[in-house]
């Protein structure tokens, strides 16, 4: 079963986020963090940063999905469509994209 956890803070240091962020996985809060700090996984603030002109985040969700850790976002875009993508946590790499119309 997996439990949904809503936090602000996904990297070693704190950043500020104007939408709540959720996090839908088998992991804590607290193991996040962890692989943040290990360098097994990027921050959340570089992923962001990579992907800040697609549009502006409404939701965030970080899962395990056959043994990668995957950051799931939902980006707002200028156009009013948004757009979700699965990026590999530890690369950075784009996975899936697609547009909700």
């Amino acid at each position: 079963m997996k439990t949904v956890f809503i936090f602000q803070v996904l990297v070693a240091g704190t950043i500020s986020l104007a939408s709540t962020v959720f996090a839908s996985s088998d992991l804590s809060e607290s193991q996040i963090r962890q692989l943040v700090r290990e360098g097994r996984i990027l921050p959340l603030e570089q992923i962001l940063q990579r992907h800040r002109q697609q549009g502006r985040l409404l939701d965030l969700e970080v899962e395990r999905e056959h043994g990668m850790i995957i950051y799931e976002l939902e980006l707002l875009r200028d156009d009013g469509r948004v757009l979700e993508l699965e990026i590999d946590a530890a690369s950075g790499e784009i996975l899936e994209q697609s547009i909700e119309r």
